[in-house]
Order: structure tokens, then C-alpha cells, then sequence
């Protein structure tokens, strides 16, 4: 059942994973253009541009879907298609799924056992190095969460930081495939009707 989903809608899911890999890099570069503001202006700044590539991103995400939920409006009018109010969430959800194997990697760290230094290193312990590798790929994929999130941990403990992100980063790739249902169910209500 699954298999059969992807195959069928797998343009669909490249369409918003492309959107997400473009916010990707986008959002990398607004955080290292924030990175070299002067110190009292970087905290601010990288909040602004974390803030902005999460509004692009989920506006990209609903617009692709608004547009499919639209195509899709015409064959659901005509009796052709039935009409599927999860199906823009579906679509999301399998976009945003390879998220998932980092976060996995940084739950499966935290269960291992991590602990921080006086300092606030991550101490060698048998989970570290596996959550190392997860939340380097995850902070990197979901770069646009980077500044909002170092904001509002930024006055926890070193350990109570590493547990919010991994809960954070849980949470974030979530907000995709909600973009993605209200979207395409938004285009199915309301499509875009062109001039001609």
C-alpha cells in the first residue's frame, strides 16, 4: 500500500522535498551572512533569518500543494477522482520522512546515554558519537529551524539543550506536511483559475 502511494505520487513528493532542499541552502546561507554581523547584532539577525526561511519554506510547501490540490480540483468536480482531505499531509509527511532517520539517530543517542563536561562538551559515552552524526545532518536539512532554536534554548544547560533539541527536531519536519495538507486541501476549495 505504501510502495503503491510513493510510486504514484512521486512527483508530487519531489516537488516539496526540491522545496526543502532549496530552503536548505537558503537558509545556510542567511545564517552564515547573519554569522558575521558583529556580536551584538548576530543573535538578532540570526533569529530574523531563521524566522524568515521557516515562512518562505512553508509558504513554498503550500503553494506547490495549492497548485496540485488545484489540478486535482477539476478531476474531483467531474466525478473522475474522489476527494481525499489527508492526502496533501500524506504527500508532506513522505517528503519530510528522510528527517526522520537523523532524528532517530539523535533519539537512539540520548537512550545510549550522553553527558556534558563542566564546560558543556558532550562527554565520550556510548551515545555521543551516534547522536553527533544525527543532529550534524539534521541541523544542516533543517537548517531554517537553526536560529529559532538557538534562541530558545540558549539559556538551558548543555543537557537540557541536547534533550529540547531532540525533542525540537521531533517536532520541526511536522510543520511541512501540515503546510502540505492545508495546502492542497486550500487548492481543492479554491483553485487557481487562469486568464485566458
Amino acid at each position: 500500500m505504501l510502495l503503491k502511494f510513493l510510486k504514484e505520487n512521486m512527483h508530487r513528493i519531489m516537488r516539496v522535498l526540491v522545496n526543502q532542499v532549496g530552503i536548505m541552502i537558503f537558509a545556510i546561507i542567511m545564517t552564515f551572512t547573519a554569522g558575521v554581523m558583529n556580536e551584538k547584532q548576530r543573535p538578532a539577525m540570526m533569529l530574523v533569518a531563521s524566522l524568515f526561511s521557516i515562512a518562505f519554506y512553508l509558504f513554498l510547501v503550500f503553494y506547490t500543494m495549492r497548485e496540485e490540490g488545484g489540478r486535482d480540483s477539476v478531476k474531483i468536480e467531474g466525478g473522475r477522482l474522489a476527494y481525499r482531505p489527508s492526502y496533501g499531509f500524506k504527500i508532506g509527511l513522505c517528503a519530510t520522512a528522510p528527517n526522520y532517520i537523523f532524528v532517530l539517530l539523535m533519539v537512539l543517542g540520548v537512550i545510549l546515554g550522553l553527558d556534558v563536561d563542566a564546560e558543556g562538551a558532550l562527554m565520550d559515552t556510548a551515545g555521543r558519537g551516534v547522536f553527533v552524526v544525527g543532529y550534524s545532518i539534521i541541523t544542516m536539512i533543517q537548517s531554517m529551524y537553526t536560529g529559532v532554536l538557538k534562541a530558545l534554548f540558549s539559556d538551558l544547560s548543555p543537557y537540557a539543550a541536547v534533550i529540547a533539541a531532540t525533542v525540537a527536531y521531533v517536532l520541526t519536519p511536522l510543520l511541512a506536511p501540515v503546510a502540505s495538507g492545508l495546502g492542497y486541501l486550500y487548492g481543492c476549495k479554491k483553485p487557481i483559475r487562469h486568464k485566458s
